[in-house]
């Protein structure tokens, strides 16, 4: 059964346009890399002052979402989020299902 995650990631000051290309990177990799994961699709806040990042993932399933977390170039990921100071804090992570709505084909 497919797994959900809402990811919520908020920059430091000023470092918003950064974590955008370092987001950005880390998708092309999971895309590239990871044939488990269904979506990574990465979101910004547009209202308010935090310019939080949105990210909607979902693996296959959990067996997917554990090679996520032991990948070399997630684990990498992390190292430079610090290495630039680029995060407020740690992610919020919320582990979803459906409960009713749709999805259309955009």
């Amino acid at each position: 059964m497919p797994i959900d995650i809402l990811a919520i990631i908020t920059p430091k000051p000023g470092k918003a346009d950064r974590l955008a290309q370092v987001l950005t990177e880390a998708a092309a990799n999971v895309k590239d890399k990871e044939p488990g994961v269904l979506r990574y699709h990465i979101s910004r806040e547009t209202k308010g002052d935090s310019s939080a990042f949105i990210i909607l993932e979902t693996y296959q399933d959990k067996a997917a979402l554990d090679a996520h977390g032991k990948a070399e170039h997630f684990r990498n990921f992390g190292r430079q989020l610090k290495k630039e100071d680029l995060v407020a804090g740690p992610p919020k992570l919320y582990f979803t299902k459906p409960v009713g709505g749709y999805v259309s084909r955009l």
